[in-house]
């Protein structure tokens, strides 16, 4: 085993997030499932839109499954 352990887990992968959606619009819908440490929406790096994707990290480890 190695000395250097890596924490668990805890980001939400979240896909087809659309462009004008904001860090607080997915903090609002995803925080009734627990408290949440951060969200994070990356930018395509020439365009600086957003990617279509989102994380949402949780400070626990725990299944999430969400499906609409």
């Amino acid at each position: 085993m190695s000395r250097y352990t890596r924490p668990p887990n805890t980001s939400l992968f979240v896909r087809n997030v659309a462009d004008a959606t904001r860090p607080e619009d997915l903090r609002r819908e995803f925080g009734r499932y627990g408290p949440i440490v951060d969200v994070y929406i990356p930018l395509d790096f020439y365009t600086r839109r957003p990617r279509g994707f989102a994380y949402v990290q949780y400070p626990f480890e725990r299944v999430i499954i969400i499906s609409e």
